[in-house]
């Protein structure tokens, strides 16, 4: 039989543990994300619009296919810009209620820090491309595509695939690099940077 992996805990000068402070803070973040109804995420202050949602279908091929590839938990991200309105890529870029998700999985992130006229830039950006005709705002099936077979060099500039949207939060973070993020990799780098974009909770299907 394998030998046991040993487990080293720390001790102070009278032999009790010292806690591990990395853990109590994973355990705090676990306690205080909340899981939220549908109703829930519908009574969202108004003030704190917009907030990214990462979400997964977990039924759909396609997602799953995007997080396979990606090695994430989300296939897909979108906005929420109001109560009960997600800004969503579809075939093209169009609005969607809550419930057209009912089935999925959903992470909601936000920015604490953001002022009004940030949240306002944000906005405004998201409504812009919404407001652009829906054959200017069609998805990018070559990129994801692309994408899927590791071959990030297949990108339609003129054309978007869902996380793609994301680059609007460069307008008010201008630490924000990345070009043709996967919902993998922008979640990993809102992940990165817990003292900016917090969890504001949660959702599963019942």
């Amino acid at each position: 039989m394998p030998e046991p992996i040993a487990t080293v805990v720390p001790i102070d000068a009278t032999g009790h543990a010292i806690p591990d402070q990395r853990n109590i803070s994973a355990i705090k973040e676990q306690v205080y994300e909340r899981y939220l109804s549908l109703d829930e995420i519908r009574g969202i202050p108004v003030g704190m619009y917009p907030l990214m949602v990462f979400s997964d279908n977990i039924r759909g091929l396609f997602s799953l296919g995007v997080k396979i590839r990606t090695h994430g938990s989300y296939g897909h991200f979108m906005w929420l810009v109001a109560p009960d309105t997600l800004a969503s890529q579809w075939l093209y870029y169009r609005l969607f209620t809550l419930d057209h998700f009912e089935g999925s999985t959903m992470k909601l992130v936000y920015n604490p820090n953001w002022t009004d006229k940030e949240r306002e830039i944000l906005t405004s950006a998201i409504l812009f491309d919404l407001k652009k005709p829906w054959y200017r705002t069609l998805y990018d099936v070559p990129g994801i595509l692309g994408e899927l077979l590791g071959l990030d060099w297949i990108n339609m500039t003129c054309l978007n695939f869902c996380s793609e949207r994301g680059r609007h939060i460069k307008l008010v973070d201008p630490e924000f690099d990345l070009r043709s993020p996967t919902p993998a990799q922008l979640n990993s780098w809102t992940k990165a940077r817990p003292d900016r974009y917090k969890v504001f909770g949660r959702y599963t299907p019942d």
